[in-house]
């Protein structure tokens, strides 16, 4: 798969990934972590079990500020 599809692929998973980390900072719930991984188990299961589309956000470079 060429690059560019492979982040289309993922672009949904990273933009809610990104909405999930900015809401659990913004809350200051660190010391729940747990509980919100349980919690979006139900509700975001597929996200959370795409082995595949964590990696590739994992190891993904950091976009340069201003794109």
């Amino acid at each position: 798969m060429s690059p560019g599809k492979e982040k289309g692929r993922h672009a949904g998973s990273r933009d809610f990934f990104r909405q999930l980390l900015a809401f659990f900072i913004e809350s200051e719930l660190h010391e729940h972590a747990a509980y919100l991984v349980d919690s979006l188990w139900d509700c975001a299961a597929p996200l959370l079990k795409d082995w595949d589309g964590l990696t590739h956000l994992l190891l993904e470079e950091s976009p340069e500020e201003g794109e």
